[in-house]
Order: C-alpha cells, then sequence, then structure tokens
C-alpha cells in the first residue's frame, strides 16, 4: 500500500542559477545549504517517488487553456530555463494516473497530460536538492494567471490527493513537496486588460516575442534587482510559517484570498497555494521551519520546511 512518508516545501528563483555577486553570497549559500539539508531530510525518508505541487511560469500554460490543477500522467522533460538543465524526468505513471482517478472521485477535475514540459518551478527544486533521479509526479497549481483556485481549495485538493494515494494498493512511499513563494513580486498578467497585441498573443498562445533570449530575461530581472527586492515582506513571510508551524494551514487557506495575498505578499506570493496544498496532503504531526531568509539578489523570501510524522500513521487533521 501506498503511503505519504514526509512533506517538505521549498522557494525557488529564477537568479539561483546565475553568477552571485560578492555582497550576495552569503544570503544565497545560506539559502543553497538549507535546499541540501532539507535534501537530506527526504532522502532520510527513502521515497521512491516524489509529487511536486509547483506552478507554471508561462512556459507550457497560456491563456487558450488555464487550468487551475494539471497533473502529468505521462512523459516529463525540463524546459531548462533559467539556466536549468534540459530533458527527461523520471515518472511514475501507474501512480500518477490512479491519483487522476482519485481526484475525479473526490470531486475535483484537473486537467492532464500525458507529455508534459515543466519550468523552473517544478525543477529548480530537483536540482537543488541532487534529485532528479527519483521518478517524480508534477502536479501544477496555478498561481499566475487569474483567476485562481482559492487557498482553501489548493489545501483540500492536497487531501484529496492524499486520500488518492492510500487507496493505490501497491507499495510506495511517497514524498510531496511544495514549491514556490514566499513573498515576491514578479511583473502581473491581466488578460483581461492587456492592450498590447504582442503581449496578448503570448499569453494566450505561447509566442515568445521576437529576439527576446533567456539572457535578456535574466538581464531584465538583474535591471529592477532593487525594485524586485523592496518587495519582500519578512513579516508577512514569518506571520505565515509561523502559522504552518502552529499546525493551523488549514485554517490559514481558509482566510487568505488571491487579493489579502497580493496586498502583502505580493504577486509572487500566490505560489503559497503549492505549500498549502502539499500540507494538505501530508497531514503531518509536525511542521518546523528549517530556513527563512529575504535574499534580494534572489527577488524573494525564501523559505524551507519539513513536515515530519512523530508516530506512524499519525495524522494532524487540521493540517
Amino acid at each position: 500500500m501506498a503511503e505519504i512518508v514526509i512533506g517538505a516545501a521549498l522557494s525557488h528563483s529564477p537568479l539561483v542559477n546565475v553568477e552571485v555577486p560578492a555582497n550576495a553570497q552569503e544570503g544565497v549559500t545560506a539559502y543553497r545549504n538549507a535546499a541540501q539539508t532539507l535534501a537530506d531530510e527526504i532522502r532520510a525518508a527513502r521515497p521512491d517517488v516524489l509529487v511536486i505541487f509547483a506552478q507554471d511560469h508561462f512556459r507550457t500554460v497560456f491563456y487558450n487553456n488555464m487550468p487551475a490543477f494539471l497533473i502529468g500522467v505521462g512523459d516529463v522533460t525540463r524546459w531548462g530555463d533559467w539556466r536549468g538543465t534540459q530533458g527527461p524526468l523520471n515518472t511514475d505513471v501507474e501512480l500518477a494516473r490512479h491519483i487522476a482517478r482519485g481526484l475525479f472521485a473526490h470531486d475535483f477535475e484537473p486537467a492532464l497530460s500525458y507529455d508534459i514540459r515543466v519550468d523552473h518551478g517544478t525543477a529548480q527544486v530537483l536540482e537543488l536538492f541532487g534529485m532528479t533521479d527519483i521518478p517524480i509526479i508534477p502536479i501544477l497549481v496555478n498561481a499566475a494567471a487569474p483567476p485562481l483556485p482559492s487557498p482553501a481549495r489548493c489545501h483540500a485538493f492536497g487531501e484529496a490527493v492524499r486520500a488518492a494515494v492510500q487507496d493505490f494498493a501497491p507499495a510506495r512511499r511517497v514524498a510531496v513537496i511544495g514549491s514556490g513563494g514566499l513573498s515576491h513580486s514578479p511583473l502581473s498578467v491581466s488578460i483581461e486588460t492587456e492592450q498590447n497585441p504582442q503581449a496578448r498573443e503570448f499569453f494566450i498562445h505561447g509566442r515568445a516575442a521576437p529576439g527576446v533570449t533567456e539572457d535578456d530575461r535574466i538581464k531584465g530581472i538583474l535591471g529592477r534587482l532593487d525594485v524586485l527586492a523592496n518587495a519582500i515582506n519578512p513579516e508577512w513571510d514569518r506571520m505565515i510559517l509561523g502559522r504552518l508551524e502552529a499546525g493551523e494551514a488549514r485554517a490559514l487557506a481558509a482566510e487568505l484570498d488571491t487579493e489579502s495575498i497580493k496586498a502583502v505578499g505580493g504577486n509572487g506570493g500566490q505560489e503559497l497555494r503549492s505549500w498549502l496544498a502539499m500540507l494538505g496532503a501530508a497531514q503531518a504531526d509536525v511542521v518546523s521551519t528549517l530556513f527563512y531568509e529575504p535574499v534580494p539578489f534572489l527577488v524573494t523570501g525564501m523559505g524551507a520546511i519539513v513536515a515530519r510524522y512523530t508516530q506512524r500513521g499519525a495524522a494532524g487533521e487540521t493540517r
């Protein structure tokens, strides 16, 4: 029988693979070390498969078909965006398709992809963890393009994933991972008000602007580094982490909405949905913060949490 053996969440950033200036080395190194500490915990739980709740950043999913939830149930490859690594990832098709069927049985109707390309939202945590060898099941939670599923819906979605995993007869040790957040504020998207024809074409059909390279994207962020760094809100981040540690993920999800997150956590704070989905799936006894630091060069409040079980089979019902 399949069982969830550990939960974890980690922030990501488009600048993780960019050359770090000397004055920013300390914060970036501390974050990378925290990712390794979290990886060690996950490895110690001996997972057979990683279920990763993450988000797409207008690489795979566009407004010609924008689902709230999307599960990879076939081939999985990496875009290699933001200087990440391209290529295929191992997956567990049998369990992925079982989870999809289970979600439909629990009143969720995710979109399915039999050939999905995942961006840094999914791949970066695997690369930081050094876990590209372990089969994954990618689950994209829309946090980039309104309308977004409510935080409460995301937590309930995670609970339904847990039920589906537990109903899977073959033995699997499953780690559930949330990728994204915490506070940061990239450029927002509003397809209903966007007037630029080229921008609308990109957001709807995914056609890149002519001549725009990955290096151009990086230069664009570095050119706005001060503005983006000032959007980090450590007070909000620490409040979120405190609530999660207190076992209040479900209650917190019920209190938050898109506008309240944007007001204090920025547009990128919407990625908290992936953490809430992970915690809904984990239902762990103890949630601990392994790391938090606002890292200006990474333009994000960088956090790492682990969700552990103190007793086999014990699940905190409030998480």
